[in-house]
């Protein structure tokens, strides 16, 4: 068998290697920097990532944050503004109640007023005789430096006798008006007290009926109420009045009020002329007839 021997030169190869292993060492510095660099990048992307959303999350909530402040403040700005106009209006309501009140308690008060003096002429009419009573007393004994007849007291005897005379008539008059008066004050009372002594004494057989008034009126606390007021006349042989009251409130309820136009026309007639004959004021008469045309007229019927 024979030998083959061959050489082959190999220096281009391995110079070719040694060039490629050059290149390789080369490629493997780029990838490690290109590696590097890689991740470098990808560090500062994601940190710059992190960093916008960061700052974008703190202006949407700053942002929302201001919203909702300055929508807060134009309410609060504009409830301000309405509680002011509401404390002007409230301002001009206590302004125009005050007002109103100063204006109803000057009316009332003239009202009022004129009632009391309409009240007092009516009074000084029903007491005429004590009232005239008081006069003349008053213009004998309280004013006798300003009354001429009391010169007849201290006259002296340089007086004429012809004023004296007078001055004599003068007071016999008022003495007989006096008298007079007395008279008559006592006559009515004794007459008086003989009726009702007549009516509560008992002497007569069978019913004996006694005068007693009964009213009853709004109160002037609560307009729901009412109340009852019953007066019956006193005497010395029956003092003690309170049965009688007693006995009206009870049965009260049970009397049988009914309407009775006839009856109220003939009062009203009455009532309108006293009215129109004793009270001076012309309004205060209207509305006095005024309140008695609206209020409700009933009789007892039982």
């Amino acid at each position: 068998m024979a030998n083959l021997v061959f050489e082959v030169n190999t220096s281009p190869m391995a110079q070719t290697v040694d060039s490629v292993k050059a290149h390789v060492n080369g490629v493997t510095t780029a990838v490690v920097a290109m590696e590097s660099a890689l991740i470098a990048a990808e560090r500062q992307a994601s940190e710059t990532i992190c960093k916008n959303v960061d700052n974008g999350f703190y202006m949407l909530i700053k942002s929302q944050i201001s919203q909702k402040a300055v929508s807060a403040y134009t309410e609060m700005t504009t409830k301000q503004m309405t509680l002011l106009q509401l404390a002007k209006a409230l301002e001009n309501v206590k302004q125009q109640m005050e007002a109103d009140y100063n204006m109803i308690s000057a009316r009332y008060a003239k009202l009022f007023q004129s009632l009391n003096k309409t009240l007092e002429t009516r009074v000084k009419e029903l007491d005429r005789p004590a009232m005239k009573l008081a006069e003349i007393r008053k213009n004998i004994v309280f004013d006798k430096l300003k009354d001429e007849s009391s010169l007849l007291l201290s006259s002296s005897g340089e007086v004429a006798a012809v004023e004296q005379i007078a001055l004599s008539g003068k007071l016999k008059q008022k003495t007989r008006e006096t008298l007079k008066t007395l008279s008559s004050s006592i006559t009515e009372d004794q007459s008086y007290s003989e009726k009702v002594n007549g009516m509560l004494s008992g002497e007569e057989a069978g019913f004996q009926y006694i005068p007693a008034l009964f009213t009853v009126t709004e109160s002037l606390l609560n307009p729901d109420d009412y109340i009852e007021n019953v007066y019956a006349p006193q005497s010395d042989i029956w003092k003690n009045t309170a049965p009688v009251a007693s006995e009206i409130s009870r049965v009260s309820g049970d009397l049988g009020w009914g309407a009775n136009d006839e009856e109220k026309s003939v009062v009203r007639k009455e009532f309108v002329s006293l009215c129109e004959n004793e009270v001076a004021d012309k309004r205060v008469a209207e509305e006095i007839i005024r309140l008695f045309d609206e209020s409700s007229w009933e009789v007892c019927e039982k």
